[in-house]
């Protein structure tokens, strides 16, 4: 396969993203060889954007919080109480609840003042 059967959209320093037939997909430029040609990786990328592998759940990175207290304020929100006292209101529908924390996305936790975690979970959204 030759680059003239995909056009590139979009470029990065590291990265392609090519499209070709509506289908977009994103190639490492390793991927790309000198003659145009995608390397087995590439292939691979191009075979799932073409087949919609591509388009399912998507992996995000939140925030854990562990709580001294949660309480239900209405039916779109809760308060987080910390153990380091801090609280706030979170919407229920951004975050994921366990049995003795809370995640929250790293967007919504950079706006909050609680006591998160420093290490990222990733989950499906």
């Amino acid at each position: 396969m030759d680059t003239n059967a995909f056009a590139i959209k979009r470029e990065t320093k590291k990265a392609l993203l090519l499209t070709e037939d509506g289908k977009d997909f994103w190639i490492q430029r390793r991927w790309l060889r000198e003659d145009g040609t995608l390397t087995a990786k590439g292939q691979e990328s191009r075979a799932r954007a073409v087949s919609g592998e591509d388009s399912g759940p998507k992996r995000k990175p939140f925030l854990k919080i562990k709580y001294a207290e949660l309480r239900d304020i209405s039916d779109k929100a809760v308060v987080v109480t910390c153990f380091d006292g801090s609280s706030d209101v979170l919407p229920t529908s951004q975050i994921r609840i366990g049995y003795d924390f809370v995640l929250v996305p790293c967007w919504l936790a950079q706006q909050k003042t609680l006591q998160f975690a420093q290490k990222k979970v990733w989950c499906d959204v």
